[in-house]
C-alpha cells in the first residue's frame, strides 16, 4: 500500500487530491512532547479530512522523552489526543525517537545510553498498547544497527523504517522510502512510506481492540491472495451477496473493472490488466451501504 506522513510542516492538505492520487494511507503527526498543547495543530483537520476521503489513517508522536517516566508521560497525553478516533484509525500508533530527541536530552543534561533510549520506546508503547491501541516504532538503520533500538524491541513490536535507498536492510512492517516526494494536493515535498502488512484486516475495529475486526458480512469473494497478471491480460473474480456488489481499484490506471450480469447471488468481474510493469492497486468490494473493504492486491507483471 502507498502512503504519506505528515504534520503541521505540510500546510492545508487536499485530501480528495491526494487520495486521487493512489495513495492509500496516512501517519499523521498526533503531537509531540508530553503537554496537551504540544498537540500537532493540525492533526484533527488531516484525521478527517484523509478518513472523509477512504484514506487509511494512523498516527505517530514524536518524542523529547529524557526518561522512562517522561516517555509514559508523553503517552498519556498521546492518548488523550487520539481518544476520540478509537475504532477509527485503522494503522498503528508509532512512537518516533530520533537524532533530534537526544539532541534535546543532551542539552538538558542527559546523555541517555542505548538501554535508557529502548527502555523508553518500550515504556511509551506498552502504556499505549494497554490502552488497546495497536503500536510501532519508528526508526532507521542506523538506531538498529547500533543498538539503540535493541533487537528484541525490533521483533516485539511493528518497526517502521527510515530506509531511501535499495531493498530495506532491516525487515519492516511500513517503510519510509522518501522525504522529498511530491503528491498532488500537498504543497512542497512530503515524506513518502510503503506499507508490506494490510493493516485493514489486521488491526480489529480499525486499530482498537473493543471493536469487532473489519470483515464484510455482505459480499464473499473468490480471491484473497494477492495476484499479478501481465499487461493486457485479465483475471476474473467472483463475488456472492443478495445485494448488488461493487468491485473497484484503489489506483487509477492499473486495473480496469468490467462487471458481468448477475447470476442470481453471483456475479462475476474482470479485473483487467492495464497498467505498465511494476504497478500495483487494491482491489475493493462494496455492497450498498457498506464502506469498500480491500480484498487483494493485483500488480502488472
Amino acid at each position: 500500500m502507498k502512503g504519506i506522513d505528515v504534520s503541521k510542516h505540510n500546510g492545508t492538505i487536499d485530501w480528495g487530491r491526494v487520495a486521487a492520487s493512489g495513495i492509500e494511507f496516512a501517519m499523521i503527526r498526533a503531537g509531540y512532547g508530553n503537554l496537551i498543547s504540544q498537540k500537532d495543530p493540525k492533526f484533527e483537520e488531516n484525521v478527517r479530512g484523509a478518513l472523509s476521503h477512504s484514506v487509511h489513517a494512523g498516527a505517530y508522536w514524536f518524542s523529547y522523552a529524557v526518561s522512562v517516566a517522561d516517555a509514559q508521560a508523553e503517552a498519556e497525553i498521546c492518548k488523550k489526543v487520539l481518544a476520540p478516533y478509537k475504532g477509527k484509525l485503522d494503522f498503528p500508533i508509532m512512537f518516533d525517537y530520533e537524532y533530534e530527541s537526544i539532541r534535546y536530552a543532551n542539552e538538558n543534561g542527559v546523555s541517555p545510553d542505548n538501554a535508557q533510549v529502548d527502555g523508553m520506546i518500550r515504556a511509551f508503547l506498552e502504556r499505549m498498547k494497554a490502552d488497546g491501541w495497536y503500536v510501532g516504532v519508528y526508526t532507521n538503520n542506523d538506531f538498529i544497527r547500533t543498538g539503540r533500538v535493541s533487537a528484541a524491541t525490533v521483533k516485539a513490536y511493528d518497526v517502521w523504517l527510515a530506509d531511501y535507498s535499495g531493498e530495506p536492510d532491516y525487515p519492516c512492517a511500513i517503510r519510509q522510502t522518501s522525504s522529498t516526494g511530491r503528491v498532488p494536493g500537498i504543497g512542497g515535498s512530503v515524506d513518502l512510506d510503503e506499507s508490506f502488512k494490510d493493516y485493514p484486516t489486521v488491526i480489529p475495529g480499525g486499530g482498537y481492540n473493543g471493536y469487532p475486526k473489519p470483515v464484510s458480512t455482505i459480499v464473499a469473494i473468490d480471491t484473497t491472495m494477492d495476484i499479478s497478471y501481465a499487461h493486457g491480460t485479465y483475471y476474473l473474480v467472483k463475488t456472492t451477496s443478495a445485494q448488488p456488489v461493487t468491485v473497484t481499484a484503489g489506483t487509477g490506471g492499473v486495473a480496469t473493472i468490467v462487471p458481468f450480469p448477475r447470476t442470481g447471488n453471483d456475479q462475476l468481474f474482470a479485473v483487467v490488466a492495464v497498467g505498465q510493469p511494476g504497478q500495483e492497486t487494491g482491489i475493493y468490494t462494496a455492497a450498498p451501504g457498506e464502506k469498500p473493504l480491500r480484498r487483494f492486491k493485483f500488480k502488472i507483471q
